[in-house]
């Protein structure tokens, strides 16, 4: 499994720390503006973080609008236990093979102490 590229929003705490996590892994990071149309041509997958269910309204709209362009899905609750979380994530990506992954998250989860532990986990 080998993502190559990764979509983040544009002026997003979150996206900031998804792209400093893939500088080291070495995988591309396009910003993007949420509204974009043509997301669903470009990406894979769409993978949602959020705390405890909680997603912005924002990026709700846009998982949805996406699955319903049968892209695929995960949603990663950051606040999950960290190793079936991980398990989880890791066997979405076996099973579908993105190679362009669109990351979905807010302000808070950005600031989330289980965030980087979660990412040092993701299998690339």
């Amino acid at each position: 499994m080998k993502i190559e590229i990764i979509y983040v929003i544009e002026d997003n705490k979150f996206g900031k720390a998804i792209t400093e996590w893939a500088e080291d892994k070495r995988i591309q990071v396009v910003p993007t503006n949420q509204k974009k149309d043509d997301l669903s041509e470009l990406v894979d997958g769409v993978v949602l973080f959020h705390e405890n269910h909680n997603f912005s309204k924002d990026d709700n709209e846009m998982q949805e609008e996406m699955s319903s362009s049968n892209i695929a899905v995960h949603k990663v609750d950051i606040n999950g236990t960290l190793a079936a979380t991980n398990s989880n994530f890791n066997m979405w990506l076996d099973r579908n093979r993105p190679q362009s992954l669109l990351i979905l998250g807010d302000d808070e989860v950005a600031k989330n102490g289980n965030l980087e532990s979660f990412l040092k986990g993701i299998e690339n």
